[in-house]
């Protein structure tokens, strides 16, 4: 298989996960809003993001160490978001 096919391929895998989490998500929080998943949407958002931006121009984020810190800042903020909307989801249903 052509490597740049393989290298598109790669990165529209990406974006298709990323797009069906927000999605989820969204579907999550419209059935019961909490600001949790608030935050776990909008950690996924930038994350989406940065995915997008790495698929466009690969070298931005190579060059920049910061801005690798910060997309790993959003992974957690999908992690907290989701961990605290489960550990809130029981006790709103008792």
């Amino acid at each position: 298989m052509d490597a740049h096919l393989m290298q598109v391929m790669q990165a529209a895998t990406g974006l298709v996960g990323g797009l069906m989490m927000i999605v989820a998500l969204f579907v999550l929080w419209n059935r019961s809003p909490s600001g949790w998943l608030l935050l776990a949407l909008a950690g996924e958002g930038v994350s989406l993001l940065f995915r997008l931006a790495f698929s466009v121009v690969p070298g931005m984020l190579a060059g920049v160490p910061a801005i690798l810190m910060v997309w790993q800042a959003c992974a957690l903020m999908v992690a907290a978001g989701l961990l605290g909307y489960a550990l809130e989801a029981p006790a709103k249903r008792a």
